[in-house]
C-alpha cells in the first residue's frame, strides 16, 4: 500500500467537489493514522542514538539540514521503572552544528506504572 503524504492545503471545499473533498478527509486521516504509528512524517527519516534499542537515549528525526532531537530521560525504580521521565526536545535548522531547546516534557508515574501527570516547559 502506498503512503499517502498529509496535504494542509485539503479538503477544499472551494475547489474539490463532495467525493474529492471526502476523498482529502480520508487520505489526511489516514496520513495522521500513519504518523502516530511510525512515529514520524513522511519525508523525515528517523534514528536512535545510545541507550539500547528498547530504550534510545535520543532519537532523532531529519528532513535536510533540519534535525528535530528528542534527548530521553527513563525511569529506573518505582512505576517510573522502564518508562520515559523526560523529553527534552530541540531543533537544529543547520543540520546537528546548532541545537535550540524547543521544550521540556515531564512525565509522572504512580506505583503501578501508570503516567498520572505531564508536565510541558
Amino acid at each position: 500500500m502506498a503512503y499517502t503524504a498529509f496535504d494542509g492545503s485539503k479538503p477544499d471545499p472551494t475547489t474539490q467537489g463532495i467525493t474529492a473533498y471526502s476523498q482529502a478527509i480520508r487520505d489526511n486521516e489516514q496520513a495522521l493514522r500513519d504518523a502516530v504509528v511510525a512515529g514520524a512524517m513522511a519525508g523525515w527519516d528517523m534514528a536512535q542514538s545510545g541507550g539500547t534499542a528498547e530504550q534510545p537515549a535520543s532519537i532523532f528525526f531529519t528532513k535536510s539540514a533540519e534535525i528535530v532531537k528528542l534527548e530521553l530521560t527513563w525511569g529506573s525504580s518505582g512505576g517510573e521503572n522502564g518508562n520515559v521521565t523526560q523529553i527534552v526536545l530541540k531543533y537544529s535548522s543547520n543540520g546537528g552544528g546548532a541545537y535550540d531547546t524547543i521544550g521540556t516534557a515531564t512525565f509522572t508515574y504512580d506505583s503501578n506504572a501508570y503516567c498520572t501527570a505531564i508536565t510541558w516547559s
